[in-house]
Order: structure tokens, then sequence, then C-alpha cells
């Protein structure tokens, strides 16, 4: 079942707004589509803060071939990309893509997220892997995004930021959300100099007992590691050991 026109429209504002107001996005960053049809999405226009989107700034494309079908809007550069994530999977729902902080820093690192951290690290969002740069908006870019579809929920365009997607707009959004705090943490862990990680035998059974069906590249980084079953230490014995 998908969303409705006026659902749709909606929900792009709402979680325009959220991006914005999460500092997801700065100028006018990103883009979100939700599809209302098997072969019609909604997307957001070139140009335009997302903290500013309005129902008449939407554009409503046919998926097959990228035709405008209602909205006079100016669309961005970077739609092929997200009509060919809906081209390889028939049960995405949402596309989002953003240019959060955190993501960003890995992706222009070339670093993937495959920390086993929390269980949403590894529920939610799973690996983030970055695809080699191509141009924003080329169709080098929009290509380059097809052979993630099918094996994760979320990417990191090289040098540019992260797309996520899903069978609804919230799980679209919730991925994205959750990978930029799943990358935040990671900062945060590496100034700690200290994790104790989530091991494969938990993760599976995390992902038994949530029902969550994750591939095999799409799952975090797998360890024996026990630690996190021994007691914590202290924060005043901590800062001893960093002084």
């Amino acid at each position: 079942m998908y969303p409705t026109h006026e659902e749709a429209k909606h929900l792009i504002i709402d979680i325009g707004r959220k991006m914005h107001e999460g500092r997801f996005v700065t100028a006018n960053d990103g883009n979100i589509t939700i599809r209302v049809g098997e072969d019609e999405v909604w997307a957001t226009p070139t140009g335009v803060n997302k903290g500013d989107l309005t129902e008449d700034k939407l554009l409503r494309v046919r998926i097959s071939d990228s035709v405008i079908l209602d909205g006079t809007w100016k669309p961005t550069s970077e739609l092929e990309m997200h009509l060919n994530v809906y081209r390889t999977d028939d049960e995405i729902v949402s596309t989002v893509h953003a240019h959060s902080l955190y993501l960003s820093a890995l992706a222009c690192a070339g670093i993937e997220l495959d920390l086993p951290s929390t269980p949403a690290a590894a529920c939610i969002s799973g690996r983030v892997p970055v695809i080699p740069y191509r141009c924003s908006g080329s169709l080098e870019l929009a290509r380059s995004v097809i052979p993630y579809v099918r094996d994760y929920h979320v990417v990191n365009l090289g040098n540019h930021g992260p797309l996520a997607w899903g069978k609804s707009p919230q799980e679209a959004w919730f991925r994205l959300e959750d990978a930029e705090a799943s990358a935040h943490l990671a900062f945060l862990l590496l100034e700690l100099k200290r994790i104790r990680p989530l091991n494969s035998e938990q993760l599976t059974e995390l992902f038994s007992f949530h029902h969550v069906p994750m591939t095999k590249p799409g799952t975090v980084q797998l360890v024996k590691d026990v630690a996190n079953q021994e007691p914590a230490i202290p924060f005043s014995e901590y800062l001893k050991q960093c002084m």
C-alpha cells in the first residue's frame, strides 16, 4: 500500500523540516522522494532549503522515464539517482539524501561505517559502505548506487553524503537518522579510545529476536569479543588511565 498523494506531500514536508532542524542539510542540500504508485513518486525540487518546502514546490515524477507529471519547479539534478533505487527494487517506497556532518566526514575520508556499537546501529542502518566518488548530479552518480540497493539500507556517496531508502517514508528517514547517530557515536568512541562491541552471537540473537532481515554485505563487523559481559570501570579510573 502506497501513501496517498496528500500523505506523500505532507510526509516530504515533515521529513524536510526534520532534516533542516536536525542539521542534516544546509542551504539547498538533500532530496526526498516518496512513491505513490507503481510508476510515480513525489520529489523535492532543486534550489530549496528543506525547511522551506511547501506542497506547491513538490514534483510528481514518473519512475520509468523521469517525466515530470505535476509541478512547475525545476527538478533536482540528482533525481535520476533516486529513481534508480525504485527501478532496482520494487519494494522501495521512499528515499532520503542528506549531507549530514558525521556521515559526510566518513564519506570524505573513505571510511565505511561498520561498528557493532549498539542494537540500533546493527539493526536499523547496518553497515554503511562508501561509494567511489562520482560527480554530483551526473548519470555516473545515478548509476553508481544500483549495485548497493538490495544489500544495504544506507550508502555514503564518496566526498558527498548519505542516501537511505526504505519500504516506507518512516523507515527511510529512520535509517538515515540512525546512521548519522551511529557515525557521531563512532567519533565519540574514537575520542575515548575504548569500545566494547556487540559480538557475532549477540547480533544473531538481535536479528532473530527483532525479525531483522539483514544481508551478509549489509551486516556490521562480526567480532568474538565478550568484553561487554565484564564489569564496567568507573569513569574516575578511566580518567586516571588517560592522564
